[in-house]
């Protein structure tokens, strides 16, 4: 870091780990104008100083600093696995709470990326099962 500002590699680093669309979740932030904890949004962008660029779900702009602000990734289905899975449930070869049925239809279907989401994020597969919420 020089005249606090992150050097160009984590700059690069911060653009890699957090491009356009990521959804994440504010922890915390010493800021007046700052989101109660808990807050959801999107990154619109990174800037070359390395601050994600929001769109708070609750309306604001407020950009986080990071390594300053406290927030972390929050992972969204894609919709991609959503439409494997509405395909494998209209199957109806299986309950769809079967996990291990499921994947090996879905590797019938050549769905990997369906094979891998529920091998990597069973609650989130279990939660979209339940509820249709990709998040």
């Amino acid at each position: 870091m020089s005249k606090g500002f992150p050097d160009r590699k984590t700059v690069d680093f911060i653009k890699k780990e957090f491009p356009a669309g990521t959804r994440v979740r504010l922890l915390a932030m010493d800021d007046v104008q700052a989101p109660p904890a808990g807050t959801m949004g999107t990154v619109t962008a990174v800037d070359d100083a390395g601050h994600l660029l929001m769109s708070w779900d609750g309306g604001g702009s407020l950009s986080l600093i990071f390594g300053e602000d406290r927030f972390e990734k929050v992972f969204v289905m894609s919709d991609k696995v959503r439409d494997q899975i509405l395909a494998v449930r209209a199957t109806g070869r299986t309950n769809m709470f079967d996990t291990n049925a499921v994947q090996i239809i879905a590797d019938e279907m050549h769905f990997y990326d369906l094979v891998v989401f529920i091998e990597e994020h069973k609650d989130k597969y279990a939660h979209f099962i339940l509820t249709g919420e990709q998040e």
